[in-house]
């Protein structure tokens, strides 16, 4: 299983590094101190991004997780293999997500790491470091264009059986200022790419 964590900007280039050292390092399943940035939450927020064509996609997730967010210009992540929770002998639990999207929150995708010591972090954060792992930036710039390239599918689209199509167009109007209008392409383009998805699924079943 991949697995998706949200990290502070300014520790990305620290993971970088990892990814190009030795992999041996000299500390004994723990980390150093810096690398425990962004990570002090009680209950550490896990999103499964493996790829299954059931469910919300990376590129939906970090939507989503960027929907409400003011005045940024972009967040970090880093993804890895689920073996290095269990090899720091910790376990994830699903939870419902907190983005405020309800179809990405309960899409089954959302795990937390409940009750963990600052030992048991160091820990994890070691064989993450030792193990094949992924770092990333999502950008303004890239939730933009993902807004606006999925908006104009579902104009040149016009499904008269989704009521995506006919939502966006007679709301429209009633979106009295900018923000508005953002955040209606921002709803119905969340619900054309779950609408997607689960289509996608069900096709491959037959």
């Amino acid at each position: 299983m991949k697995l998706l964590r949200q990290i502070e900007t300014e520790i990305k280039p620290e993971w970088d590094k990892l990814k190009v050292s030795k992999k041996s390092n000299g500390l004994i399943e723990d980390c150093e101190p810096n690398m425990l940035i962004g990570w002090t939450d009680k209950n550490l927020s896990i999103w499964d991004v493996s790829g299954d064509s059931a469910k919300p996609t990376l590129e939906n997730i970090l939507v989503a997780l960027c929907r409400t967010k003011k005045q940024w210009e972009k967040i970090a992540y880093l993804i890895f293999n689920k073996l290095a929770i269990e090899k720091a002998k910790l376990c994830i639990i699903g939870t419902n997500g907190n983005t405020t999207d309800n179809r990405i929150d309960t899409s089954k995708t959302h795990y937390e790491i409940q009750g963990i010591t600052a030992r048991q972090l160091g820990t994890l954060i070691y064989y993450i470091s030792i193990d094949q792992f992924e770092t990333g930036f999502f950008k303004k710039t890239d939730y933009d264009k993902i807004l606006l390239t999925a908006y104009e599918k579902i104009q040149a689209t016009q499904v008269p059986t989704s009521s995506t199509g006919s939502v966006l167009n007679s709301s429209s109007s009633a979106a009295s200022t900018t923000r508005d209008k953002v955040e209606l392409i921002e709803e119905n383009v969340l619900i054309s790419s779950t609408q997607l998805t689960i289509h996608k699924a069900i096709s491959e079943t037959k």
